[in-house]
């Protein structure tokens, strides 16, 4: 679904604007909102998600869109069903590894990043909109895997996988820390010798 706002000219500027400005807490009766479900969902995927969460997605892809938005390209998917599955869940991991570690890169604060972690499906709705704002307004990208995932465990935030979506995000967010935490130690011994 966030495939088409990276393209401002077919898309259109109006549209991604209606998404830029919906209110995941509001009526949900944008034009351009049902116009993309009825394009990229099926009426089960519909149900089985909701709109509400589905919503939420794609308000987060329209605040980064066009410019700030990164997905996995699909061309290079195996066609094995089973492989496609595989190699899905390995760029779901990667991704939620990549928004963690975006968020530190961005300075998004450690206070922040863990309210957004402990986040309820309402918490989300106020708290996912601003660290994707801060993300675009530092120059780094939306990895919108990540946040469909994060969305996603709001739902059921006790189950094994919801937690393990939030911790790895936790590492990539905390491995970039760590990392950044090194870089001045190693050049400060560097300079010793």
């Amino acid at each position: 679904m966030a495939a088409p706002m990276t393209h401002g000219d077919s898309f259109g500027t109006g549209p991604l604007a209606e998404l830029r400005r919906l209110d995941p807490d509001g009526a949900l009766a944008e034009p351009a909102l049902h116009r993309l479900l009825a394009r990229h969902t099926s009426e089960a995927e519909l149900r089985e998600i909701g709109l509400p969460a589905l919503a939420l997605v794609i308000h987060a892809a329209a605040l980064a869109a066009p410019d700030h938005l990164s997905f996995p390209r699909r061309d290079d998917e195996p066609a094995e069903e089973n492989a496609q599955a595989t190699v899905w869940a390995e760029r779901s991991r990667s991704a939620q590894l990549q928004f963690g570690r975006a968020l530190f890169e961005a300075g998004f604060s450690e206070r922040r990043f863990t309210n957004l972690l402990d986040a309820t499906m309402d918490d989300l709705r106020i708290a996912l909109p601003r660290a994707v704002r801060f993300l675009v307004a530092a120059g780094e990208r939306l990895p919108i895997l990540a946040v469909a995932d994060l969305v996603a465990s709001a739902r059921t935030i006790e189950d094994d996988r919801a937690q393990s979506i939030r911790h790895r995000i936790a590492r990539g967010y905390y491995r970039a820390e760590a990392k950044a935490e090194a870089a001045p130690n190693s050049t400060s011994t560097g300079d010793a010798a």
